[in-house]
C-alpha cells in the first residue's frame, strides 16, 4: 500500500459515526431552536401578564374612584393612616371588595394555575384581600414583608409596575406581571407557574427528539442499505484498481519531498532488476546514472518550487547488474487538503529499446542525407551533361541542315534553268520518254524538293527549339524586385491587335511584386496568355482573366480563359516536348508550354492545368515570394 493512501474505516464503524454526529447535530439544533423559542414565548407571556395586570388595575381603580367619590365623609375620618383600609370606612370596604368580586366572578382566568391577587400592606406584613382565577379563590394567609417569597406583590405595593420570573407568596417560581393600585394603595399581581408554562416546551422537546431519532435511524438504515453496495463495488473497484497498479507494463512509484521512494510496483524489478521491497526507502537519485543526478534534481525541485506536474522526463537508470536503462518518467505532485505538498507519484516507462531504435535511425537518417547529397551531386552532373549533349547535338545537327537546305536550293535554281531551256534539253515531246522526262523535271522533281526543302525547315525549327530550351535551362537567372502587374500589361499590349481584332474581354486582379527573374516571367506570360488567344472559341466571345493569391510562401496565379478547352487524356501530356493538342492550324512547334515549365521550375515553383474539351482552361502556377537562390 501507497505510504500517501489513507486507511479505510470499517462500514459498520463509518456507520456509527456518521449516526452519532447526525444524533449531535439535531440535538444541538433542538436545543438552540427551543431555547430561542422558548426565550421569545417567555418575553411575549410576560408581555401578555402585564397588559392583563394593567387592565385588571384600571378597572378597580374605576371602581374605586366611583365609591371614594360617595364616601368622602369617610376619607376624612381615616385621614393619616395607612393599612389596607386607608381612606375607607368599612362600608366602603366592603362595597368596594363586593364590587371587585362582581366583576371578576366571571373572568375565565388564564391556565391551570394562572391566577390574579390583591393585596395591601399592614403594618410590617402583606395582608392578601382577593385571589380569583378561573373562580374567586379563598386568600392565603399575610406573610412578612421582608419575605424572600411574595416578590412581585413587594414590587407592586412600592408602586411598582412591570413583570418578572420569581417566586410568589407560595415559595413557587412564577411568570408574574405587577401593578400598583394608587387610588387604594393596595398592589396587583397576575401571575402563572413556571411549570405549566414549560409543559408545552418539554413535551414538544421530547416529541421533536423522538422525531429525530426516529428519522436518524429511519434515514440511517436506508443509507446503510444504499451505501453499502456502494461501498462493496468501491473497495472491489479498489482492489482491482490496485491488481491493475501492479500489472502494469509501467513502473508506478511514490516517493516524498526527500527523494525517498515510499512505494513501488513490481514491474520495478522487471525494468530496475530490483524488488519492490528493496526499493521502499531508497533514494531515487541512487538509481540513476551519475552524470544524471543533479540534471533531475533540479527538474524536482522546479516541480517542487511550483507544484507542478512533471511530463516527459527521460533519464537513464543503473541496472542492478550495472546496465544502463533509459526511463521516461511521468510525475504528479501530491498534497493534502490543506493544497501542502506531500510528495510525487510517478509511472517509469522503459524506453531503451525506442532510444536505440530512434539512434539507429538517426544513424541511417544521416547516411540517407549524405547519400541524396551525393546522388543529387551525381543527378546535377548528368543534368549539365544532358544539357551539354542537347546544344552540341542540336549545334551539330544543324551544319549538315543548312548543307541539305542550301543544297536544294541550288537543285531548284538547277531545275528552273532546265526547265527554261527544255526545248533544247530534252526530246521531242511526242515520244513518251520525253513526256516522262519533262514530267519528272516539271512535277516529281519539284515536289520532291518542296518535301525535302519543308522537312529540313521544319528539323531546323525543332533544332532551334531544343538550343532555345537548353538556353533557357542554362540561363542565370536575376533575381530582382518585379512588378508582375506591368509584366502583364506588357504583355497585353504586344497582343493589343489580337485583343481588338476579336474583341476578347481581358480582366486582370491585382497584382503582387515579388522578388523573381524578370525575363522569366515574361516567358510565362507570354506564352500562357498568347495561347489563350490562339485558343478561343469561335462560338463566343472570349474572355480571359488573370489573378493572384498568396498561399503562405508562395503565390499562386491563375490565368483562365473560356476557348475550347483540352481533353482530359491531352492534359496529362500538354508539357511534354514537342507537344501539340487542339487545333493543328494554329502556328507552333509544340515547345511554349514545354518552357514554361521549364521555367516555373527552376523559380522554385510549380505548374499544371484543369480544363475539359470545350470548356476553357485554367493554367495554375505558383512563384516563391522569396526563392531559394541555392535550388535556383
Amino acid at each position: 500500500m501507497s505510504y500517501f493512501r489513507i486507511d479505510r474505516l470499517t462500514e459498520q464503524k463509518n456507520f456509527y459515526l456518521l449516526a452519532l454526529l447526525m444524533v449531535v447535530v439535531a440535538l444541538v439544533t433542538m436545543i438552540v431552536s427551543i431555547h430561542f423559542i422558548y426565550q421569545a414565548a417567555v418575553t411575549q407571556k410576560l408581555a401578555d401578564l402585564s397588559t392583563l395586570a394593567q387592565n385588571q388595575a384600571r378597572l378597580i381603580e374605576s371602581i374605586a374612584r366611583f365609591d371614594l367619590q360617595k364616601n368622602a365623609e369617610a376619607r376624612k375620618e381615616n385621614a393619616g393612616q395607612h393599612s389596607p383600609h386607608v381612606h375607607l370606612s368599612d362600608r366602603a370596604r366592603a362595597e368596594i371588595l363586593s364590587q371587585i368580586v362582581t366583576a371578576f366572578q366571571y373572568f375565565k382566568g388564564f391556565g391551570r394555575t394562572g391566577e390574579s391577587v390583591i393585596a395591601g400592606l399592614e403594618g410590617s406584613r402583606i395582608v392578601f384581600l382577593l385571589r380569583y382565577g378561573n373562580e374567586i379563590l379563598s386568600t392565603p394567609d399575610s406573610i412578612a414583608y421582608d419575605n424572600a417569597s411574595a416578590e412581585p406583590m413587594r414590587r407592586a405595593l412600592e408602586s411598582f409596575s412591570g413583570s418578572l420570573m420569581g417566586l410568589d407568596y407560595r415559595g413557587v417560581k412564577v411568570l408574574a406581571a405587577y401593578e400598583p393600585l394608587d387610588r387604594l394603595n393596595l398592589g396587583i399581581v397576575v401571575k402563572v407557574d413556571q411549570d405549566e408554562f414549560l409543559e408545552p416546551f418539554i413535551r414538544a422537546a421530547l416529541i421533536s427528539l423522538a422525531v429525530c431519532l426516529l428519522v436518524i435511524l429511519v434515514g440511517g438504515y436506508f443509507f446503510f442499505r444504499l451505501v453499502r453496495p456502494v461501498s462493496h463495488q468501491l473497495a472491489s473497484g479498489e482492489k482491482e484498481f490496485a491488481e491493475l497498479v501492479e500489472n502494469l507494463v509501467e513502473w508506478v512509484w511514490d516517493m516524498d519531498l526527500d527523494g525517498n521512494l515510499v512505494h513501488s510496483s513490481r514491474k520495478a524489478q522487471a525494468i530496475l532488476g530490483y524488488t519492490a521491497e528493496e526499493l521502499v526507502g531508497v533514494s531515487l537519485y541512487k538509481l540513476l546514472k551519475e552524470d544524471e543526478i543533479e540534471r533531475i534534481r533540479e527538474t524536482i525541485e522546479y516541480s517542487r518550487k511550483f507544484h507542478l506536474d512533471i511530463k516527459v522526463l527521460e533519464c537513464v537508470f543503473m541496472h542492478n547488474k550495472g546496465e544502463e536503462i533509459d526511463v521516461e518518467l511521468n510525475m504528479l505532485i501530491l498534497t493534502d487538503h490543506h493544497g501542502d505538498l506531500l510528495g510525487f507519484r510517478g509511472l517509469g516507462h522503459d524506453i531503451t529499446e525506442r532510444k536505440t531504435n530512434e539512434y539507429e535511425i538517426r544513424r541511417y537518417q544521416e547516411n540517407l542525407e549524405m547519400m541524396v547529397d551525393n546522388r543529387t551531386q551525381e543527378l546535377g552532373n548528368v543534368n549539365e551533361e544532358l544539357r551539354n549533349f542537347a546544344y552540341i547535338v542540336s549545334h551539330d545537327l544543324r551544319s549538315p541542315l543548312v548543307s541539305i537546305i542550301g543544297f536544294t536550293g541550288e537543285l531548284e535554281e538547277d531545275l528552273a534553268l532546265i526547265s527554261n531551256g527544255s526545248d533544247e534539253c530534252f526530246p521531242a515531246q511526242d515520244t513518251q520518254s520525253g513526256k516522262e522526262i519533262r514530267n519528272a523535271f516539271e512535277e516529281r522533281i519539284p515536289e520532291s524538293l518542296y518535301f525535302i526543302k519543308t522537312a529540313a525547315e521544319k528539323m531546323n525549327r525543332l533544332i532551334n527549339s531544343i538550343l532555345e530550351l537548353s538556353r533557357i535551362g542554362r540561363r542565370e537567372l536575376v533575381f530582382e524586385d518585379v512588378n508582375i502587374q506591368e509584366i502583364i500589361d506588357e504583355t497585353l499590349h504586344s497582343l493589343a491587335f489580337q485583343i481588338e481584332n476579336r474583341k476578347v474581354k481581358v480582366s486582370v486582379g491585382e497584382m503582387p511584386r515579388l522578388n523573381t527573374d524578370r525575363l522569366a516571367m515574361e516567358l510565362i506570360f507570354g506564352n500562357l496568355l498568347g495561347n489563350a488567344l490562339k485558343y478561343l472559341s469561335p462560338d463566343r466571345g472570349g474572355e480571359i482573366s488573370v489573378t493572384a493569391e498568396t498561399q503562405g510562401s508562395n503565390t499562386l496565379f491563375n490565368i483562365e480563359d473560356n476557348g475550347c478547352g483540352i481533353s482530359a487524356e491531352d492534359v496529362a501530356v500538354i508539357f511534354e516536348l514537342f507537344k501539340r493538342v487542339g487545333n493543328q492550324d494554329v502556328v507552333g512547334e509544340g515547345m511554349g508550354l514545354t518552357y514554361v515549365r521549364t521555367v516555373v521550375r527552376r523559380l522554385g515553383g510549380q505548374i499544371g492545368c484543369k480544363s475539359r474539351s470545350g470548356g476553357g482552361a485554367r493554367f495554375e502556377f505558383t512563384i516563391p515570394n522569396m526563392p531559394d537562390l541555392a535550388q535556383s
